[in-house]
Formats: structure tokens, sequence, C-alpha cells
């Protein structure tokens, strides 16, 4: 190459620079300064194609940010993976890579349809590291034809690299910085709207529409956890018609990345505490931990909606109950009925229970779909559809159950009641059945109110407050003395009247000996007044029922 050749490049090689220079000066947009590089070195290099690979955050792969014509449209959707391609090898080696001609057939290349690398026979990879070094990206420059670089153009195209390179760092710099300003905005005002939503319904799609904009998705789902089972459901999408699958499984959730050049995936659990509640899904981007720092807010705004309606609910149903159980069912109850999913044209057994823990209480909620519970400390109170099984069917389920939690619980069950009117007698039904349950020495099981035979009838009377009797009176008086000292003349009473009289067999059965039975009837008659000589021993005999069952009446109050 002649002087004057030399001279002449060397000029044309230093206005291009003070262009470059210019160009990256004049903008600190990272697409503007990626643009006028593809720009400036297709015309100072004479190529046919520019291509400009950045580093993800993650610095595993080489993103394609900008490409000459016809290749511009392809910037963000194709990837180089570490160690993929010319441009890996430059960047690792930290210099200029070149190959001369046949560029497909060297081993470092990485041939992408995409970019119709088989018409290109030269190749230059030129890395770009920032002023301490850091890798950054890379250059590539593509000739159809073979061509072999000067060393005057590889001077020409480090010195352009070191430039571009501090413009990168720039613009980047400032692109982030401005990234995040707007994703804490974005955050702020996601955080603003989470703490207003009252409802699931006001909350996802908020929560779905401001993550698709804050993580520049394609799409975002939502995803909760069923009450039972390993399914998450989608209940949210933004956009609303995403063609995506309806549920996933558990196994199924953790961060994702697509292969090749298919879009990333990000799923990450809502979690609050140590609760598991769903799973946000977003595709089309790769920011996990912005997806983590969205999913922890919405997990805390659904965690509080659930806890608030579980104790409307909970008031709903109880306010339901009580309406019922006192007759004051009118259209506030239907409404209440209706918001409940109760339907009240269909038969229901009412059932109350003391004792119970949380094992039982979720049993008897599988009893049937639409079951209200309504539950205080260790008592309860249920409505249970009975569906086409039938009222019996239920019942020995229901003893099922019992039986298989080894449960310590007394429960008793109404009959089928239809209507707001019957189940307000069921509730009575069901309070007999449990004190009967007592009564009968079946404290350890389930009752059902069809079962109590004659005590029926006299717990209707023991429950009249206006019935009073002088033998009701006088026994009465002994429950009070066994529960003021400790004794166990009523028992004893019981026992005699139950044993027709007999004092061995009395004896016997309380384990005591026949003077000491003698003794305690004879306080009985001076606390009593009784005459088991003369009176009725069968009006004595409902008293100490009647007595026992206002008794386990009263342990069977319904809570409020």
């Amino acid at each position: 190459m002649g002087i004057a050749t030399r001279q002449t490049t060397a000029a044309v090689e230093g206005r291009f620079l003070r262009e470059i220079v210019s160009a990256v000066g004049s903008t600190l947009d990272l697409e503007e300064v990626l643009e006028g590089v593809v720009r400036l070195l297709s015309d100072a290099s004479a190529v046919h194609a520019c291509f400009v690979y950045l580093l993800d955050r993650d610095g595993k792969r080489l993103v394609l940010r900008a490409a000459s014509a016809p290749y511009a449209h392809l910037a963000g959707r194709i990837e180089l993976k570490r160690g993929e391609g010319l441009a890996w090898w430059a960047l690792t080696k930290r210099r200029t890579a070149f190959i001369r001609e046949n560029a497909l057939d060297d081993p470092r290349m990485k041939y992408v349809p995409e970019l119709e690398e088989e018409r290109f026979q030269s190749l230059v990879a030129v890395p770009l590291h920032g002023k301490r070094g850091d890798p950054i990206g890379a250059i590539t420059l593509d000739t159809e034809a073979p061509r072999e670089f000067t060393d005057s153009e590889v001077e020409f195209l480090d010195a352009s690299a070191s430039l571009i390179a501090g413009a990168i760092e720039n613009a980047r710099l400032y692109d982030e910085t401005r990234q995040r300003v707007s994703e804490l905005e974005q955050l702020t005002e996601l955080a603003e709207a989470v703490a207003a939503a009252e409802t699931l319904e006001v909350l996802g799609p908020e929560v779905a529409r401001r993550a698709r904009e804050l993580l520049n998705a394609e799409n975002v789902r939502i995803y909760l956890r069923e009450s039972e089972g390993d399914r998450l459901i989608c209940r949210f999408a933004e956009p609303p018609e995403s063609d995506e699958p309806i549920s996933i499984g558990l196994s199924e959730l953790g961060p994702e990345v697509g292969r090749g050049s298919r879009a990333a995936r990000v799923a990450v659990s809502l979690v609050a505490g140590d609760e598991l509640l769903g799973a946000l899904v977003a595709d089309g981007t790769r920011e996990l931990d912005l997806a983590r720092t969205v999913a922890n807010q919405a997990a805390v705004a659904i965690k509080k909606i659930q806890v608030l309606e579980r104790l409307t609910e909970k008031n709903l149903i109880k306010d339901f109950f009580e309406e019922l159980a006192e007759h004051r069912a009118g259209e506030a109850t239907e409404s209440r009925a209706r918001r409940l999913g109760c339907d009240l044209k269909v038969p229901h057994l009412v059932l109350a229970a003391v004792r119970v823990d949380d094992s039982l209480e979720r049993g008897i909620a599988s009893l049937a779909r639409a079951t209200l519970i309504d539950r205080r400390d260790e008592s309860l109170r249920a409505l249970v559809p009975v569906g086409t099984t039938g009222a019996a069917r239920v019942l020995d389920e229901l003893r099922r159950i019992h039986a298989d939690f080894g449960s310590d619980a007394a429960i008793g069950v109404s009959s089928a009641c239809v209507g707001a009117t019957a189940l307000g007698h069921g509730f009575e039904e069901a309070r007999h059945a449990l004190a009967g349950a007592a009564l009968m020495r079946r404290d350890r099981g389930v009752l059902g109110y069809d079962e109590l035979g004659a005590y029926k009838y006299l717990l209707r009377i023991a429950m009249e407050a206006g019935a009073r009797d002088s033998t009701i009176d006088a026994v009465a008086k002994l429950a009070e003395y066994d529960r003021e000292r400790g004794a166990a003349l009523l028992p004893t009473l019981e026992e005699f009247l139950g044993r027709r009289g007999n004092i061995s067999a009395t004896s016997d059965a309380l384990f005591v000996h026949p003077n000491t039975l003698r003794q305690r009837l004879r306080r009985i008659a001076d606390l009593t007044g009784i005459d088991l000589r003369r009176d009725d021993w069968l009006m004595v005999e409902i008293a100490v029922k009647l007595v026992r069952l206002r008794s386990a009446l009263e342990a069977a109050k319904p809570h409020t």
C-alpha cells in the first residue's frame, strides 16, 4: 500500500472515529447508541452485515441488541449461550478474531438460521470490555466474499470498540437507572393498588395487568391453590384471552428459561408466611428478581383478603344460623343463604357437636361440598346438604369419620329438613340429640334425633321454663347438692329406680355396700322429701331424667 493510500485510509478511519465519538456522545439512550454504532461500522468497514451482542444480566448469554438491515427486526430474539459462536470466543479470549473464508467450516462458529449465515464467507468478531475490564459484549462484521482485514483495519476496529464500550457502559448505566426509577414507581403504584383491593376479583386482574407492564412480559397468569390437592388453578390472566393451561401442578413451580430463540419464562411461588397460596407465571421475561418482588406483594395481599373473607364468611354463617335457630328467617336470611351457596329447597341435616378438634371439623366439612360450619372453640354447628344419597347415608358416613379419627366428640344430628322453617326446628332437634347422647350414655359418638325415642318428648318438657313440678324441684336439689359436695346422690337414685328398688343389684352396680346404699337413700329422702315407699316411682324417674336433660341442654346451648 502506497503512502498516499495509507494517508487516505487513515484520514477516512479518523473521520469515522470522529463520527463514532460524535454519535455515541450525543445521546445516553442505549438503543440510539447501538443503532449509530451499527450504521457507522457498516459504512466504515464496508461489510454486508453488522451485529452487536451484549451480555445479559446473569452473564450467561450474549443477546443480539442491534443489527444492520435486513436483520434489525431480530434484535432481542437471537441469543448465544456461553461458549457459542465466534463472538463468545473473542470475548473470552479478549482479542479480535477473524475468519477469512468458509466461515461455517470454522469450529468456533454457531450457525443461526435467522441470520442467513450461509451467505457470508468472512467474519470478524470484536470484543467489548468496560473501563475496568468487565466483559460487555461483542460486535461481529460479516462479508459475503472472502476478505483479509489489514492491520490498519484491526487497529480501527479495536479503537472503535474501546469508544463504543465506554458509550455502552454509560448508556447502560443511564438506562438501568431510569429503569430502576420506573420499576420503583410501578412497584409503589402496585403496593397502593393491592393495599386498596378488598376482594380477589379486584386484586387479581390488577396484579396481572401491572405485573405484565412491570416485567415487560408477553402474558402473566395468577394461579391459586385449591383447598385440597396439589393443583393450582388459573384465576386471572393478562391478557384475559391468554391461551394457557387452566391448572398446573406444584412440581411445575420454579424459575424456567426457554431454549434457543424461544421466549423466556418465570414461574414464582406466592407464599405468605409458610403457606403456599399459588404462583405467578410470566412468559417473555427473565426478570426473576422483579417477579419475586411482585409475587411477595401479591401473596401478602391475597392472604389478607382470604383472612378477611374467612372472617366475613364465619360471621355471615353465624348470623345465618342464629336467624334459622331463632325462627327469624326472612328476606335477609334468603339473601345470606344465596351468598353462602346454600339452597334452602334441598334437604339438610343440622349438626350440633362438642369437644370438636380441627381434624373432625375437616371431616365434617368433607361430608358435602356445600357444608356450612360455625365453630367456636370446641363446639360446632353445621348444615349439611343431604343430596341424593339420603340422610341415613350421611349419618353413616359421619359415624365412620368419627370412628376413623378416634374422636372424643359428641354429635347430635337432626332429621332431614327442607326450608327455613324446618331448619329452625332442625337446630332444636340437633341440640336435643346432643343432650340425649349424654343422657343415653352415647356421649362419645353420634346420635340422630330419630334415635331419641321417648326422650323426644321429655326433652321438650325439659326445655319449657314454665314447666314446674314439686317432684322435679325436689330432684333438682339433689343435683345441686352433688355439685356442691361432690356427692353422687342423683346417680344413686337413678340406679335404684332403674333396678326396680333391688338393694343388692343396685349396690353391685354402684360398687358400694348395701348399708351404704341404704344410708344414701335415707339422705335422699331427708333432702327431697321423696318417700319411695309411697310416691309414684314413674313420676320420680321422669323427674330424674328431666333434671338430667336440663343439665345436658344447658351444657349444649348454642355458642354466641
